[in-house]
């Protein structure tokens, strides 16, 4: 079976798609910074752990050794961040996925999957975005997924790389406790942080044109994201690809829907206060999850309660 170096590995989707991977019989090598990533994901479960920065070439190179695959999540990802500091993010983002290009050349590895956003798409009404709609970012945090897709496809033309770009919309929910979200910047663990703190939680916005005037978006269990991220290694492993999909559960909630499910999974009352919009946010995104499913035959399976219900358990458990 083949051996995968898996970037920000120890992170919440990383820990997920490792696990994944070990399950499937696959060899795995994490390589994280511990930035955002957490020693409790690793420490017991995985093994072969290299401490270490996307912006360090030469590291990437030392890791990469005895490597057949790469499936590459390390990056920066707060869209408020990226607006006040664009530079960090091309830097991290952009050059991070340039040195990892470099340092599989070095080593002649020729599959990839990369994790990529559904933040690459241009404002779109319409009911669900397929991969083929326009793209043009609302922030650098965008810009940066859709430059380092923009680059792996090149990489991939010149060089014979078979690889795989998966457009993530957004992400909640833990199949094991300990590799709960302990992002700062996603609904769900901001709402959680705002209870625990006794405070109420934020809608940026109410007067976006949709149901309720508060932005819809796309949400995926983990435990899902990670089978696409199997689906794709299969795939990239059968024979030359250079593909982008989506990956989402097909169904928009909007935020109002959200504060809802969680009132009822905490078994609480949230009182959530109205707050200014964010730049850089659209007032909705859905994914069509046609393709992947014909092409890759992944289909999502978690409900909104199971998500939610998941990433409180999770929440309560690393408290």
């Amino acid at each position: 079976m083949s051996k995968v170096l898996v970037t920000g590995g120890a992170g919440y989707i990383g820990a997920h798609v490792c696990e994944v991977l070990t399950t499937a019989g696959y060899e795995v090598r994490i390589f994280d910074d511990f930035s955002n990533g957490l020693k409790r994901r690793t420490a017991g479960r995985f093994n072969d752990v290299y401490d270490g920065d996307v912006t360090n070439r030469g590291a990437l190179i030392d890791a990469l050794k005895g490597i057949d695959a790469v499936i590459h999540l390390a990056a920066k990802k707060a869209v408020e961040e990226s607006v006040a500091n664009p530079l960090k993010y091309y830097a991290n983002n952009v050059g991070g996925t340039l040195n990892l290009l470099a340092a599989m050349a070095v080593h002649g590895i020729k599959q990839m999957v990369f994790s990529s956003s559904a933040a690459v798409y241009s404002l779109n009404e319409k009911p669900a975005i397929e991969e083929s709609d326009p793209t043009e970012p609302l922030s650098p945090y965008g810009a940066t997924k859709l430059l380092s897709e923009q680059l792996i496809s090149k990489v991939a033309g010149a060089e014979g790389l078979s690889a795989i770009s998966l457009r993530y919309f957004n992400v909640v929910g833990a199949a094991r406790n300990e590799f709960g979200d302990n992002s700062k910047d996603n609904l769900v663990p901001k709402v959680f942080a705002a209870h625990n703190r006794g405070e109420r939680p934020e809608i940026y916005g109410d007067d976006y044109p949709t149901k309720d005037g508060t932005c819809i978006r796309d949400y995926i269990h983990v435990g899902d994201l990670a089978g696409a991220h199997f689906a794709a290694l299969q795939r990239v492993a059968k024979s030359k690809v250079d593909a982008v999909y989506n990956v989402g559960s097909g169904t928009g909630y909007s935020v109002k829907d959200m504060m809802d499910q969680m009132a009822k999974s905490m078994g609480v009352e949230l009182k959530p206060k109205l707050s200014p919009r964010r730049a850089g946010d659209s007032p909705q995104l859905i994914a069509s999850t046609k393709k992947i499913e014909s092409e890759l035959g992944w289909r999502p399976k978690a409900t909104l309660k199971e998500m939610i219900d998941s990433s409180w358990a999770a929440e309560k458990a690393n408290a």
